[in-house]
């Protein structure tokens, strides 16, 4: 039908818009924290450029419905201000007809997180996560910048080389102070100096490690003159596994799994993680039903009157999955996911028939009196 085709189009072209301004504004601030972190030493510039580009599905699934959202009370607002709305109705159009077209370009919507959540989302986060576990690993010293203090996560605080060889895979006049505590709880510092260091991997023991060459330790508490000195000609100091990086990714381990992973790995995460991924394919669908009500406006009011509680609405919708995903992480019931989106539909329903209860009500009212 011509109105379903023009309908979908509008709508279509809104979402695209608010996706594109939100995307921005999304993508610029994680640049920025990611540039923060380069500046900081926590990650090498070279990885920069590779993990913004692999993270850009994982914005999209979460701004794609939030963007059909906003789209779809925007592309409904404008049907009811040029009266568009009162001709379909006195045409004998009702809320449900529009139901029906409203949920074309919500299968569409749908269709693409289906894309995205199953497929693509997790391929790049496994990318990312490789990428940052390679960084963090200190694989061809590529995090390290000669001449530079530099916070590390790998064992130790600062890290301080000379001069680095990467070809060689040798740092030279290396300097590291790490702060840790003692056994009766008080501050101890450790300042090591040597003349090299080098990153191997043990065959024995399994791990990498950063070897210290030729060297000397200094450890003690501040503020005390009795320090231990150390020298040492071989010294090594271990780098974080990829288990242990996994550890501190916690969720984004299980993003990162295929979804046929997560079917065979029936753990709490999996399964937390896979219906997760199938409320976002169901979230435009529920949001139709919440736009179509709320999108409901004339020309005194604007489009815009009822945008700031949409997005409230939406926002609780998204945080309380978010939130019930990690009940079911932690061992709850996945079906406490699939009743909040029984809830946020019947909300829809409520809210799209009330206007026909409320007019059948004056009516019965009026007849009465």
């Amino acid at each position: 039908m011509l109105i379903v085709r023009y309908l979908t189009r509008d709508i279509l072209f809104h979402t695209g818009a608010v996706v594109l301004v939100v995307f921005v504004v999304v993508f610029s601030s994680q640049f920025v924290r990611l540039l923060a972190d380069v500046a900081e030493g926590d990650l090498a510039a070279g990885f920069l450029a590779a993990i913004m580009a692999f993270s850009i599905p994982s914005y999209l699934e979460l701004i794609l419905p939030l963007g059909f959202f906003v789209g779809l009370m925007l592309a409904l607002g404008r049907l009811y201000i040029d009266s568009e709305m009162v001709v379909m109705s006195a045409s004998g159009i009702g809320p449900w007809h529009l139901v029906r077209w409203v949920f074309v370009s919500g299968a569409l919507v749908a269709l693409v997180s289906a894309c995205l959540s199953l497929g693509l989302t997790p391929w790049t986060k496994a990318k990312v996560l490789s990428l940052v576990t390679e960084a963090s690993d200190d694989r061809g010293l590529a995090a390290l910048v000669p001449g530079r203090f530099q916070r590390r996560s790998g064992g130790f605080d600062t890290l301080y080389a000379e001069a680095i060889d990467s070809d060689q895979q040798k740092l030279n006049g290396l300097f590291l102070a790490e702060q840790s505590l003692n056994s009766d709880g008080e501050p101890l510092i450790t300042l090591t100096y040597a003349e090299q260091g080098r990153v191997v991997a043990s065959e024995i023991h399994g791990g990498r490690y950063i070897e210290l060459l030729n060297g000397r330790r200094y450890q003690g508490q501040p503020g005390q003159l009795e320090y231990r000195v150390t020298e040492f000609e071989i010294l090594g100091e271990r780098l974080p596994d990829v288990e242990a990086v996994n550890a501190t990714f916690g969720d984004d381990f299980y993003d990162a799994l295929s979804t046929a992973a997560l079917l065979e790995n029936m753990q709490a995460g999996s399964i937390a993680t896979l219906h997760w991924r199938l409320s976002l394919v169901l979230m435009p669908f529920n949001l139709a039903f919440l736009a179509l009500g709320l999108a409901r406006t004339d020309r005194r009011r604007g489009r815009y009157t009822m945008l700031l509680p949409a997005i409230i609405l939406y926002l609780i919708y998204l945080v309380g999955l978010a939130s019930l995903r990690g009940s079911v992480a932690e061992g709850g019931s996945a079906t406490s996911m699939w009743v909040l989106h029984g809830l946020i539909a019947g909300v829809g329903c409520l809210i799209l028939q009330w206007p026909q209860w409320r007019i059948r009500w004056v009516h019965t009212d009026a007849v009465r009196a």
